[in-house]
């Protein structure tokens, strides 16, 4: 730790509006390795410890405080003489790796206490928000162990967590392998925000009308939870978020079987438009849940639902309500889109699209033909998102201080909604400390209605599902036909 708080320089960095549209989350990843030749010193703990604080040196930021301005502006604060350090714990466990994995890495039986960081960005039993969590769990007979590791969200987004966790992972190995220096990171990194806007096209588009509405047009809900401190925020997030019972399960999708699907679904493309093997899963994602959570005769919604509800029963999220659609949200990467991809920033440069899909057309059979109706649409959607069109969203949350709370109550007021993400691109499976990469990551969340698209481990390809829903939509979509023939269960 020493060579790091010796080293560090004061600084602030701004974050922007659209890092936080995440601001109310974390990314929590629980992260498995196993001793498979059985070594002594397998992942030292010294080690472990002293390389992330070295790999601490390239993100400085996770030091940082959380500071929110009177004008609903947010930075980090990095004060060389009142660090903000991450947590960093370790613990042992009676539980052998072995039995982890023969139960597909189920949550049930994961020891107790391995996550010290949930799904909401909240504080600690001090009232601190730390910028990263870390919890390292050594399992039965140095058999294997789990590394926690959790950094709120608008601060880096999955391609940034996991260029820090790789980063880590390459600076132990060095050190192991006898590095008399740290080695550097492959790329260069940028944390300077302002290189968003300063990429953004001097031509503009219109925001679609449920987009318009959602952040030019923030609700009485919103304003209050964006008036209020992070600290109060994540407490209440945290309290409300309690009540509700999900579940978390991954589903496994072969190359295969997703290449059979996509070509069936294609048939019935309109022509001119070429679905992706995304546009596919988000189809089939959102009618599996749409019949699942109608099955399940959810009139009321969740109490987080409820409450919310009745605090703001005027919000301009009332376009959807579960009698006649279902809102698919899907979290959308900028940097593409404005041409920075080779500039490696490391922030949260993300919006969220809002797809709305009439209730009655997810609850038809689930065909190719079905399919390929609500595939079309989330290709026009993504397609739409260009330059132009994240110029005039940044526009607009820009001139709404409350704009960056706006997802947060919208998923909050609807339970009819379903949230997607897509972590398949991310360099998931190749943080080697010294012996070997991971075998499984699992994805931390307790907000019913997500689906996170995720890598799978080597050797095994295709695409793996985790899906955090409410036990009664989890019984139906597990009596889904055409899911059940599509995905296998991991657990």
């Amino acid at each position: 730790m020493e060579k790091f708080t010796s080293t560090v320089k004061s600084q602030v960095i701004s974050l922007s509006p659209v890092d936080m549209l995440s601001g109310a989350v974390n990314t929590p990843y629980a992260i498995f390795y196993q001793n498979t030749d059985a070594v002594d010193d397998f992942m030292p703990s010294e080690q472990l410890k002293t390389a992330f604080y070295l790999a601490l040196q390239t993100f400085p930021i996770l030091a940082g405080h959380l500071r929110q301005s009177g004008d609903g502006r947010f930075s980090m604060v990095v004060d060389k003489d009142n660090l903000n350090m991450p947590e960093y714990l370790e613990s042992t466990s009676d539980i052998h790796y072995k039995d982890i994995k023969s139960a597909g890495f189920d949550k049930k039986v994961w020891p107790g206490g391995v996550v010290t960081a949930g799904a909401i960005m909240a504080p600690d039993a001090n009232g601190i928000i730390r910028a990263a969590n870390v919890h390292i769990v050594r399992l039965k007979d140095n058999s294997g162990l789990i590394l926690f590791l959790s950094i709120i969200h608008c601060v880096v987004d999955a391609f940034g967590y996991f260029a820090f966790l790789n980063h880590w992972a390459a600076v132990c190995k060095a050190m192991r392998n006898g590095a008399v220096e740290v080695p550097r990171p492959l790329v260069e990194f940028t944390f300077d925000r302002f290189i968003v806007e300063q990429n953004l096209p001097t031509e503009r588009k219109q925001l679609d009308p449920t987009t318009s509405s959602i952040f030019a047009q923030p609700s009485i809900l919103s304003k209050w939870l964006a008036w209020i401190s992070p600290v109060t925020r994540g407490r209440i997030l945290r309290f409300l978020l309690s009540f509700t019972a999900s579940e978390t399960h991954v589903f496994h999708i072969t190359d295969s079987t997703l290449e059979t699907l996509r070509s069936s679904v294609r048939e019935f493309v309109p022509e001119g438009i070429r679905v992706s093997d995304n546009d596919v899963l988000v189809a089939l994602l959102s009618k599996t849940y749409a019949q699942a959570l109608h099955s399940a005769q959810e009139k009321g919604g969740n109490v987080v639902t409820r409450v919310l509800g009745s605090i703001d029963s005027t919000t301009s999220g009332q376009l959807f309500g579960i009698e006649r659609h279902h809102a698919t949200n899907i979290a959308c990467d900028i940097r593409p889109r404005i041409g920075i991809v080779d500039k490696n920033y490391v922030g949260c440069p993300q919006l969220i699209l809002f797809i709305s899909n009439p209730l009655d057309n997810l609850l038809m059979s689930t065909t190719a033909e079905s399919l390929a109706s609500i595939a079309s649409s989330v290709r026009r959607f993504i397609d739409s998102l260009d330059a132009p069109y994240v110029g005039t969203f940044i526009d607009t949350i820009n001139s709404v201080p409350s704009s960056f709370i706006q997802p947060t109550a919208y998923f909050a007021k609807h339970s009819a909604t379903l949230l997607t993400s897509n972590h398949t691109r991310f360099r998931m499976f190749e943080a080697d400390f010294g012996n070997g990469c991971q075998e499984w990551a699992a994805f931390i969340k307790e907000r019913p209605g997500n689906a996170i698209l995720m890598p799978c481990p080597p050797p095994l390809k295709g695409v793996n599902i985790s899906m955090c829903v409410e036990a009664p939509v989890l019984k139906k979509i597990l009596a889904n036909k055409f899911w059940m023939s599509t995905v296998s269960q991991i657990n």
